[in-house]
């Protein structure tokens, strides 16, 4: 059963469409405006009220788990909002803490789910979301860093 739900999205004339059913982006890929829904156990952590530029919330989630997975924690802030994404192993079982703050406290949200489950789904989720950001914008436009890296979590790869 997957805990973990994942989906991204552009914000295209005012409203939000899945980034895999957008069939246009008109204005500067520098800054892509959408969101990321992730949702664990029902719990939706991030999702639409949150949305900013999502070519740079991408690569900034990847960040953050890739440092969870090599040092234990890691956190990034949004670009253009006070808003924080963490990723920390938890200090019971094979599970990761997933945790959205805002500076002022009014959304404190946190999940726990398998690690290998967010590996994975985040792996997946951004390999997809990566793919649809070069259909849209060009090779240019993609973090070829954090592709690389969700392309090695899917390979097996520590």
């Amino acid at each position: 059963m997957t805990r973990i739900q994942i989906a991204s999205f552009v914000r295209i004339d005012g409203e939000f469409r899945p980034v895999s059913e957008a069939g246009r982006h008109d204005g500067e890929c520098e800054y892509l405006p959408g969101a990321i829904s992730l949702t664990v156990d029902g719990v939706e952590l991030l999702g639409t009220e949150l949305w900013d530029d999502v070519n740079w919330l991408w690569p900034f989630v990847v960040q953050a788990v890739r440092e969870c997975r090599e040092s234990g924690s890691g956190t990034r802030h949004f670009p253009d909002q006070p808003i924080t994404f963490k990723a920390e192993k938890a200090q019971w079982g094979e599970n990761v803490m997933l945790t959205v703050t805002t500076a002022d406290r009014s959304i404190h949200r946190t999940a726990i789910a398998p690690e290998a489950e967010v590996y994975e789904t985040v792996a997946r989720a951004g390999a997809e979301f990566f793919k649809h950001l070069r259909r849209l914008c060009g090779s240019d436009a993609v973090s070829e860093e954090e592709e690389a890296a969700v392309i090695s979590w899917l390979a097996g790869e520590r």
